[in-house]
């Protein structure tokens, strides 16, 4: 017999579990909360009888861990012991056996566990809480070219099925109206508007529709399966959340929602099946959205509704303090955006490089106030060794100390053909792209303008109204050290520093700034790569040395990086550089990738290889973080949307004419 026993007084915990393991000789485990309970269950072979407290605290009960232990363990029994008094909790008891606290006895306890072992499951437990029939379409059904596999819920006038697009073997959800409504128009016509209502939104954070179809008189539409795992299953499998997970989701939830209310879509409730997290962390939601009616939802309520489902795969400590904090204080969607920027900003940066100086070594100075830059530049002004400038075990970097690279240096590549990708031969009329990559003191320069101009005059049309400014994460840390000539990170950082954390929308408005463009990839890669196509910009024969790449990168910083280009994060771009196409092109291999105008089809932004119907912008070139390869110049990287921000990504700019023409 194995027992579960979640008891959070430390003081009885103990004693109970050892009188029940003695006086029945059963297995027990005791937990002190629902997170260690999720844990247990992950691993368990078996449990028999799950003994726990009804109401733990104020953001989490056991009703949680028994719909978790029973979606793992079907046959297991359930008793609930409780400190408050739970009248009006009966529904969520569901007929379970309840022993009052007051304190029980050990005795009491144990005759409460083996009469809540006699009894069968409570039927309510075993039933949807709908009542839902059986499935109208059986698997193995052929619908149009969509295979059904199996029912994943049923709601009052639809029912929604996993199934596989036969002809191109895609996984879809398949949403069928309810055959037996197809007589009533007014339904048929609220599914059909639902229909165009999800056809309209395009995020990459909303599952989006394929196809609407009608086969043999049944009405249906299909969407995306979005990737990943939903929390429903999550909390099945027992797992839980890191903070970054929790924060990734809870903002790509919010950033999707916010995009659909904004265009006056109306929704309902979340629920766990609803909202999706990938093995990259990245969220995603099933297309809740309906017409505006006369059901209106306040934001605030459902971004603490949101909070609530999350708040159980909360692992302990970083994350669900988060939540907590993030509970404290209701927020609409755009509120909560606003308040994970910064958790996020700091998660990202710490992904990267872990703040090696900055934060974990003594980055920041004392209790004054004044920032870390100031006393680094203060040593190095009277004299002090710059002995923050190389990281420990690493090469010597050879910076020209020059002038300040006001504007962006423009060459020229002459039209003709030239090798594309693996052996196409293409051709290009002949066109302008900077000799570098654009610097922070450069892209300064630009949100200095901005202030002088409307707020919106450079945006690209189809920039998000959620986006209001591009100003990149920390910058004023960033610019701060660039102007000091200090170091981020333990690296030396300038204005010649290229810019980083810009996402597509940021690096579209500066170019358009300067009366350029992004470069196309074609005009990319022939930049890079030259008209006979090199594997590498100075050749076809690999030097790990010539490029600022990850061969030597170093996550916690302070061992390898940088011992084989010198560098262990970006460099500046006016250094002593190798890494130079037959245009004399600089950093095109390495330091940071950079954003392109990939057109396809006329489209903007070519489609997802993984995600057919997704455009999203492509970015190319290698970056400090990732390994050399034969196929640098070739590979296109698909960001998951244009918001996309990295330490390791920026841009150059391009245009169609010479310099002040």
């Amino acid at each position: 017999m194995t027992i579960l026993f979640l008891d959070v007084n430390a003081a009885t915990r103990g004693e109970r579990a050892l009188a029940l393991a003695q006086q029945t000789g059963w297995q027990v485990t005791s937990i002190a909360s629902v997170n260690e309970g999720r844990a247990w269950l992950a691993k368990a072979r078996s449990l028999d009888l799950l003994i726990t407290e009804a109401i733990i605290d104020e953001r989490s009960s056991g009703f949680a861990l028994r719909d978790a232990a029973l979606a793992r363990f079907q046959n297991a029994r359930v008793l609930f012991t409780t400190r408050y008094d739970l009248s009006g909790y009966e529904a969520k008891i569901s007929g379970w056996p309840v022993l009052a606290d007051a304190p029980y006895s050990v005795e009491k306890l144990i005759s409460k566990a083996n009469t809540a072992l006699e009894i069968a499951p409570p039927t309510q437990m075993l039933v949807p809480a709908d009542n839902a029939p059986p499935p109208f379409i059986q698997p193995g059904t052929m619908l149009g070219q969509y295979q059904v596999l199996e029912r994943l819920s049923y709601e009052n006038e639809s029912e929604t099925y996993r199934a596989i697009q036969v002809s191109v073997q895609r996984p879809v959800a398949l949403v069928l109206l309810r055959p037996e409504l197809l007589h009533r128009p007014e339904v048929v016509e609220r599914f059909k508007a639902h229909e165009r209502l999800k056809a309209s939104i395009t995020h990459t954070r909303i599952a989006p529709l394929y196809e609407a179809g009608q086969v043999n008189g049944h009405i249906f539409y299909t969407r995306e399966l979005p990737r990943g795992r939903n929390l429903e299953e999550l909390a099945t499998a027992g797992e839980t959340l890191s903070e970054r997970r929790v924060a990734e989701l809870l903002y790509g939830v919010a950033e999707a929602m916010d995009y659909a209310i904004e265009r006056g879509c109306y929704h309902r409730r979340l629920e766990p099946r609803d909202v999706f997290i990938d093995d990259q962390g990245q969220a995603s939601i099933v297309n809740i959205f309906r017409p505006a009616d006369s059901r209106t939802r306040d934001p605030k309520e459902e971004v603490g509704a949101l909070i609530a489902l999350v708040e159980p795969l909360a692992a302990e400590g970083k994350a669900l303090g988060l939540v907590s904090s993030l509970s404290e204080h209701p927020r609409d969607w755009a509120g909560l955006m606003d308040a994970l920027d910064d958790v996020r900003d700091a998660m990202r940066e710490r992904s990267i490089m872990r703040r090696i100086e900055a934060e974990e070594g003594g980055g920041n100075s004392s209790s004054t106030g004044i920032p870390w830059w100031f006393w680094l530049a203060a040593v190095i002004a009277v004299g002090g060794v710059f002995a923050l400038g190389n990281l420990a075990g690493t090469a010597t970097p050879t910076v020209v100390t020059g002038a300040v690279l006001k504007e962006p240096e423009m060459v020229e590549i002459p039209a003709g053909p030239f090798r594309y990708q693996k052996n196409e031969r293409r051709n290009l009329p002949s066109f302008w792209i900077s000799r570098h990559e654009v610097t922070l003191g450069q892209y300064a320069d630009f949100l200095a303008a901005l202030k002088k101009e409307p707020a919106t005059k450079f945006d690209h049309p189809d920039q998000p109204k959620t986006k209001i400014s591009h100003i990149p994460p920390k910058w004023d840390d960033t610019y701060a050290a660039a102007k000091a000539g200090s170091t981020f990170n333990g690296q030396p950082i300038s204005l010649n520093t290229p810019v980083t954390q810009v996402d597509w929308w940021d690096a579209y408005a500066y170019t358009k700034w300067h009366g350029m463009r992004l470069p196309t990839e074609e005009e990319w890669e022939k930049a890079a790569r030259g008209e006979k196509g090199l594997l590498f910009p100075w050749g076809d024969k690999p030097a790990r040395e010539k490029a600022n790449l990850g061969d030597d990168y170093d996550s916690n910083g302070k061992k390898k990086g940088g011992k084989v280009d010198g560098y262990n994060l970006f460099a500046p771009v006016d250094r002593k550089c190798e890494d130079i196409s037959p245009y004399e092109i600089h950093d095109m291999a390495g330091n940071v990738s950079e954003w392109t105008a990939s057109e396809f089809k006329n489209e903007p932004w070519p489609s997802h290889p993984d995600i057919p119907d997704l455009r999203v912008p492509v970015v190319r070139g290698g970056h400090f973080a990732l390994k050399s390869s034969d196929d640098l110049l070739t590979t296109r990287f698909f960001a998951e949307s244009a918001n996309e921000t990295t330490l390791a990504r920026g841009f150059r700019v391009a245009s169609d004419k010479a310099p002040g023409l």
